[in-house]
């Protein structure tokens, strides 16, 4: 009887340990950049890729700087591999066609396409990506990704 009671002691004083270990405030060391007061990242991690249940896009990334030549890539879940894109800056269509993935749903299939920026457009654009809609021809599982041009 008194080996379970020190054995339920000692589990109860470790479980208290614990919890006043995991609640403490846990200090990191100061960066050089933090003590001059310059705490901004250099190179700020790029967004998280654009994706929907239709489409895994993996370049360019949303708001991400391109050159005036730039991959497009990724990955497409769409009826017979079939999908459109479009390249706009502001309302107006740059550039508009359809890919092809490797496969079709409901497996996901691999596209890339090299998209040239002309010169005489703005710096910010939008790559939209999209199905057609067999049923209506409506536009669905769009994804827009704001771009800025160098």
């Amino acid at each position: 009887m008194k080996r379970i009671l020190v054995m339920v002691l000692v589990v109860m004083l470790g479980l208290g340990a614990y919890q006043m270990y995991s609640n403490q405030d846990i200090e990191t060391p100061v960066t050089e950049d933090q003590q001059n007061g310059d705490d901004q990242k250099k190179d700020p991690t790029p967004e998280a890729p654009a994706e929907n249940d239709a489409f895994k896009i993996e370049s360019p990334r949303p708001n991400e700087m391109v050159s005036r030549e730039f991959l497009f890539k990724g990955k497409a879940r769409v009826f017979e591999a079939s999908f459109q894109y479009e390249l706009k800056d502001g309302e107006n269509v740059i550039e508009s066609d359809f890919l092809m993935a490797s496969e079709g749903a409901p497996a996901w299939g691999d596209f890339e396409k090299t998209i040239s920026v002309p010169e005489s457009v703005s710096d910010q654009l939008v790559l939209k990506v999209f199905v057609e809609s067999a049923k209506d021809g409506s536009e669905i599982n769009i994804i827009e990704i704001p771009l800025k041009v160098e």
